[in-house]
C-alpha cells in the first residue's frame, strides 16, 4: 500500500466518524442527556439561614399552601416516606415545612421542622432541596392527581440519592 493511499484512508476513517458527529449535533437529532429530575432555579435563592456542621447537610422543604387540605398531608406523609427510603442516609437530611400561618395553628408531625416564613414568588404545594448554606438547588412542581404523587417522590428521591452519594460535607 502506497504512503498517499494509507495517508487518505486514515483521513476518511478518522474524518467521516467526527463529520456524522458534527451533523448530529447541529441538526438536532442528538439531545443532551439530563441527570437530574427536579427544575434548577434560574438565580440564586436563599430561602434559609445557613446551618452548622453536626446538623445535616441537605434539607427538603415543602412551601405548605394557607389552607392543608388532604393533598398537603399526602406530601407531607411523602416527605417522611422519602426520609425513611434514605436508610442510613436519612440523618444527612432535615424535612421542613415552610408555612405563611403561625406555627401554633399548623399541624405538626414528629420528624418535621415547621417556620413560619413568606415565601413569596415561590410556588405554593411544592418541593425543594435546600443545601447546607440555606441555597434553594432544586424545585418539583407537585402533581394535581393524587396517584401521582409517589411519581414526584421518585424524582426526589432519584436527586436525593445522587446529592448524597457526592456529598463531602460542609464546606
Amino acid at each position: 500500500m502506497s504512503k498517499q493511499r494509507f495517508l487518505s484512508l486514515f483521513v476518511l476513517v478518522a474524518a467521516v466518524p467526527l463529520l456524522l458527529a458534527f451533523v448530529m449535533l447541529k441538526s438536532g437529532w442528538y439531545q443532551a442527556g439530563v441527570n437530574n429530575k427536579g427544575v434548577w432555579f434560574e438565580q440564586e435563592v436563599r430561602l434559609l439561614p445557613a446551618i452548622t456542621p453536626p446538623q445535616a447537610h441537605w434539607r427538603l422543604v415543602y412551601l405548605q399552601p394557607t389552607r392543608c387540605d388532604k393533598a398537603c398531608e399526602a406530601v407531607e406523609h411523602l416527605m417522611q416516606q422519602i426520609d425513611l427510603a434514605l436508610g442510613r442516609k436519612q440523618d444527612q437530611l432535615d424535612l421542613v415545612v415552610l408555612t405563611e400561618q403561625p406555627v401554633n395553628q399548623v399541624t405538626k408531625k414528629p420528624q418535621m421542622s415547621f417556620i413560619q416564613r413568606s415565601f413569596a414568588g415561590l410556588t405554593a404545594g411544592s418541593l425543594i432541596i435546600v443545601d447546607q448554606q440555606g441555597l434553594a438547588l432544586l424545585h418539583y412542581p407537585l402533581p394535581d392527581v393524587p396517584e401521582q404523587l409517589p411519581l414526584s417522590g421518585k424524582d426526589v428521591m432519584a436527586d436525593l440519592q445522587k446529592l448524597l452519594k457526592f456529598d463531602r460535607g460542609p464546606t
